[in-house]
This record gives C-alpha cells, sequence and structure tokens, in this order.
C-alpha cells in the first residue's frame, strides 16, 4: 500500500494517538456483535495493536496483519499477547493471512478502507469473502470527510461499498455513525458491519467456495449455479421434494441452460480460456444455431413449436443434458473430496416430434437433477445476494479469457447476462375481460369488490417489479384508484384470504373454462411458477401456493405490506363475480 512510508516515518507519533482512545470508545457498534471467546479475530491494518490486544485480552484469537514494520515493531513491544499473531501483509491481496489457510468469525478494518484503491476495492472484498467463516461478520469504519494526501488516501462512501460488497454475497448487518473521535475538523465515520447469510447447515460457505475458490476450465460451473439459482426463484414449483434431495426435471435444467447462454454465445463473448479458442462450447451445435430466431423469453413454460424448430429445440436440450452431466456436475464437488454434490438420473433418449409442447411430461422425460436440500434452501432464501456473485464471477472469466479485450467487455456481458424476464403485459387478461363482458358479465375489483368500468386496471398480485411474473394467474382486475394506491407493495395474509374467493371466481370466467387451452396453460404456468402447488387443477389450492410464496417474498425482499381501504360509508365491498 502507499500509505506505508508515512506510517514508517511517523510510527511513535501515530501509535501514541492511536493508544489514546480505548476499543470501547472507538467501536461501540461491535460489542454487541461480537463472536464468542475462543473465535478468530483478523485484524487488517492493526496499527497499534490496541484493538488486536482487546481481544486477545477477552479471549479471542487474533492475526494482526500489519504492513508497516515500524508500527508492528512498537505494536508488540507494547502489547506482548501470545494470543495475537502478528504478520506483514495488506490489502488487496492479503496473500500470507490467505497462506495461513484460516477462517475468521470477524474481520476488523479500522481506518483502513480509504488507504485501498478504488481500483483495487473489488478484488479486496473478494479475498475478505473467502476468508470469512460461516456466520461471520466484517468491520469496516469510513473516514468521512476530505483525504488526507500525505498518507494515500481516496475517498470512500457507504454507497460504493454496499455496491461492492453485494457482488460477493456481502449483506449488511448493521451501520453506524460517529464523529472524529479525536476531534479533528470536516472527518466522520461510518461503521459498516457485513456478513454473509447461513443457513447453518454450510451450505452457503459451500456456495461461496465453488463460485469463488473452486478452479474453472470454463464457464459450465458458475452457469450451472446461476441456472439452479434461477430456477429456485422463479420456477419453484417444478421441484419435487425428497429428503435428502430436491429433484428437478432435466429438461428444465438444460431449457435454462440455453436460455442463459444463448445471448453470450450470439454475442460473441468467450466461455473458455484462449488456450482452447477455435473450439466453441460442446453444446453450440447446429441444433443450438438453428434457434437463433428464438427469443430466449420464448423458451418458458406452456410454448408450443412445430416442424424444424421443434426438433432442433429437442435435440439441442439433449446435447445440453448430456454435457451438462459429463461437465459441471462431474466436476463439482465438495472441498478436499471427490464427492459429487449434484447427480444426475439421465432417461434414454426419446424420439424427435414434429411438434411439442413445454410441459412437465416433456422436461421430465429428459431424466432428473438432483439437488441437496441444503443447497436448495440457500439457492431459495438467499438469491438476492447469490446471484449477483454468480452473475459478477462469470463476467470476471469472461474477462480473463478475453485477454487484452477484457476491460471492453465488460459492460456488454453484464447486459447478456440479464436474465430474460417476461415482458410486462397484461393482454392476456385484458382479452378475457372483453370476453366476459361481450357475455353480458360484469367484472369487478378482486381487491374491493367494487363494479369496474372502462377505466379498470390489471393489477399484478404480486408486484411485478419484486418478482417478475406475468402469469395468468397473477393478474387481477382492479379499480384504478386500488391499483394505484397497492403499487409496489406486497398484499398482506389477511387481503388475500378475504379477496380469494373473488380471485377464484375472475379464474373461472376468465381463463378456466374446461378443455381449454387456456385451462391448461394456465396450471402449468402456475406449476411452474409456484411452490407447494403440484399437480393440482383446484383453485383453492392455488390460492394456498399464493399464500406461501407471499410468506416467501415478504421474508426474502421486505416487501411493504399492503391491504385495500375501502371508501368511507362501505362496510361491505360489491358483489363478486357470482
Amino acid at each position: 500500500m502507499q500509505a506505508i512510508p508515512h506510517y514508517d516515518q511517523h510510527a511513535e507519533q501515530l501509535v501514541s494517538q492511536y493508544e489514546s482512545l480505548t476499543f470501547e470508545h472507538v467501536h461501540p457498534a461491535l460489542l454487541d456483535l461480537l463472536p464468542a471467546p475462543g473465535a478468530t479475530i483478523l485484524d487488517v491494518g492493526a496499527g497499534s495493536g490496541r484493538d488486536a490486544a482487546w481481544f486477545a485480552a477477552k479471549g479471542y484469537d487474533v492475526v494482526a496483519a500489519e504492513p508497516s514494520e515500524a508500527m508492528r515493531t512498537l505494536a508488540r513491544q507494547r502489547h506482548p499477547s501470545p494470543r495475537i499473531h502478528w504478520i506483514a501483509d495488506s490489502l488487496p491481496d492479503l496473500a500470507q493471512v490467505r497462506r495461513l489457510g484460516l477462517t475468521f468469525d470477524l474481520i476488523l478494518l479500522s481506518a483502513v478502507w480509504m488507504h485501498v484503491p478504488p481500483a483495487s476495492r473489488q478484488r479486496a472484498l473478494r479475498k475478505l469473502a473467502t476468508l470469512l467463516s460461516p456466520n461471520g461478520r466484517i468491520a469496516i469504519s469510513l473516514r468521512i470527510g476530505p483525504p488526507d494526501t500525505d498518507r494515500a488516501m481516496y475517498e470512500v462512501t457507504l454507497p460504493e461499498l454496499m455496491a461492492a460488497a453485494q457482488q460477493f454475497g456481502l449483506r449488511l448487518v448493521r451501520t453506524d455513525d460517529s464523529p472524529d473521535k479525536l476531534g479533528r475538523p470536516g472527518i466522520s465515520w461510518t461503521t459498516a458491519v457485513l456478513g454473509l447469510p447461513d443457513d447453518g447447515l454450510g451450505a452457503l460457505p459451500l456456495l461461496r467456495h465453488l463460485i469463488l475458490a473452486d478452479g474453472k476450465s470454463s464457464t459450465y460451473k458458475i452457469a450451472l449455479l446461476r441456472i439452479l439459482a434461477r430456477i429456485a426463484d422463479t420456477a419453484a414449483g417444478a421441484a419435487r421434494h425428497e429428503s435428502e434431495f430436491v429433484v428437478l426435471p432435466m429438461g428444465l435444467v438444460a431449457l435454462f441452460w440455453l436460455r442463459m447462454y444463448k445471448p453470450l454465445i450470439e454475442g460473441g463473448l468467450p466461455q473458455m480460456p484462449p488456450n482452447r479458442a477455435g473450439n466453441a462450447p460442446g453444446f453450440v451445435t447446429d441444433n443450438f444455431t438453428a434457434l437463433r430466431p428464438i427469443r430466449p423469453v420464448d423458451l418458458r413454460a406452456g410454448m408450443e413449436f412445430y416442424s424444424d424448430t421443434a426438433q432442433h429445440l429437442h435435440a439441442s436440450l439433449w446435447e445440453i443434458s448430456r454435457l451438462i452431466r459429463e461437465m459441471p456436475v462431474k466436476y463439482l464437488r465438495r472441498p478436499a473430496s471427490d464427492e459429487n454434490i449434484f447427480h444426475v438420473r439421465h432417461q434414454r433418449r426419446t424420439s424427435t416430434p414434429s411438434s411439442l409442447r413445454i410441459d412437465d411430461l416433456f422436461m421430465w422425460s429428459f431424466g432428473e437433477f438432483h439437488v441437496p436440500v441444503q443447497i436448495w434452501d440457500a439457492l431459495s432464501h438467499y438469491n438476492v445476494w447469490v446471484e449477483p456473485v454468480l452473475i459478477a464471477e462469470w463476467v470476471r472469466l469472461m474477462e480473463s479469457y478475453a485477454g487484452q479485450l477484457g476491460p471492453a467487455i465488460g459492460q456488454a456481458a453484464y447486459a447478456l447476462l440479464a436474465w430474460a424476464d417476461p415482458e410486462r403485459d397484461t393482454r392476456v387478461a385484458r382479452a378475457a375481460v372483453e370476453r366476459v363482458r361481450s357475455q353480458g358479465k360484469s367484472i369487478y375489483c378482486v381487491w374491493s369488490g367494487q363494479r369496474l368500468r372502462d377505466d379498470y386496471h390489471i393489477d399484478h398480485c404480486f408486484p411485478f417489479a419484486a418478482w417478475p411474473c406475468g402469469d395468468a394467474w397473477n393478474l387481477m382486475p382492479a379499480s384504478q384508484r386500488i391499483n394505484s394506491e397497492k403499487s409496489n407493495r406486497l398484499v398482506t395474509q389477511t387481503a388475500l384470504e378475504t379477496a380469494g374467493e373473488r380471485i377464484t371466481e375472475w379464474w373461472e370466467v376468465a381463463f378456466l373454462a374446461p378443455g381449454s387451452d387456456a385451462r391448461q396453460r394456465f396450471f402449468l404456468e402456475a406449476e411452474q411458477t409456484l411452490p407447494m402447488f403440484e399437480r393440482s387443477t383446484s383453485p383453492a389450492d392455488l390460492i394456498d401456493a399464493m399464500k406461501v410464496q407471499r410468506i416467501r417474498l415478504a421474508k426474502d425482499q421486505g416487501l411493504r405490506p399492503w391491504e385495500p381501504v375501502l371508501p368511507a360509508g362501505r362496510v361491505t365491498p360489491d358483489a363478486s363475480f357470482a
């Protein structure tokens, strides 16, 4: 670090300054977040050893990393504790710390982050994340105010730190603002405590290892993990739950693989190291290439394909299934073990069809993909943190494969890796409204029971902005006032329960005519999207599945709750669709 000479030259003055303050005075925001005594602490930029000595006195084992030789010498003299292991090291690499083979329950960066050049901060956070134990914390104090150029400082902000931290699965646990303890004018401090969410079963540390530390000879491993994260987030209803595994239809995994890689391959972004240049990824065959006219968003449940397109899609999914089984599944193993994490039970290849519908029968015909329950649960609950890390690592790999062109492809890579969510399209519901009206029936707001006129709105029951789902079951007629009031808030359990009968009546008249294609597609979409809804054609079961999904969205995304407020004087809603 460029600041080291300053600390070497002014070590005695700085040590005296730092030791004039106590740990409790400088770090009050950390006192109730400390791990139990006996835990391991990493003090990065340990300086005078004040904080390391405090931890040691409390029964912690401390690694104190300090790059200034003069500071280390004085600190050892002042704090000769056997619990402190001093080491000459610094960010962004912490190479000597990593050689210790330890992980840490708390990593402290006190008055250090402003010395890390902005261009090195992502790399620094990546290293810190890999050193953190399950349920560990990283505490970083940010110096807010004009940088001291004599000490090679750079501007720091909390938003910048959080944007970088998110890429490595780190979440904000706490922030604390405080004035400068030495009374320097124009200076204040913000302490940010970061953590890695963990389910207590070790799944997230395993995922972190696979994403950040596991060797990779292509983007296949990262792709498979992101596909599973996407399925857990958007197609959880397709899963079959067993005691130790969650079983997915292999065709769905292959379909998501096709959706995810299609823009990257067509955009010419490298998926393998340059020493394998000239060899396209194994799944990029004539069948894959023939699907170029198909949009990724159209590769989803309920879609139908015919003639050559159906044949190429069927063949490409078989080729992708084989590659997944023979490559990433084979080489994704538990650390220091030959044990495979995922398992595939493949089927004998079926004959090539002249037409196909992407439904349950089709997707299970490719076999089964087995995901350990702990991994599935982690992906389901923490995808908001896991997926940005996967994307960042995927971009890093592509940049490294591109050599000198690497820095130029980053922006394009992020754009092409954006998941092709369904468009915000309410036409299917609007067409249903007009069809029902043409039969002489009235349309009612599902939330208030108010009879609707021509200025009706179509509401996404679960906000599209938070959870992009344009399935028919999620589209509800609503009054203009109600829809504007609800906006991107999440309907409460009480409101969903109260509106349940009107919602099911709307579905019945709009989409569920017996024997219709609309009915078949309606339930197929619901089965793919909603957890706890499997092979049912009962609207009541679907309402129950929606309640489960509502709890998940409330917990994972923290959406603001909403309940309808009836106009003054109205005690009960108007008549429903009956």
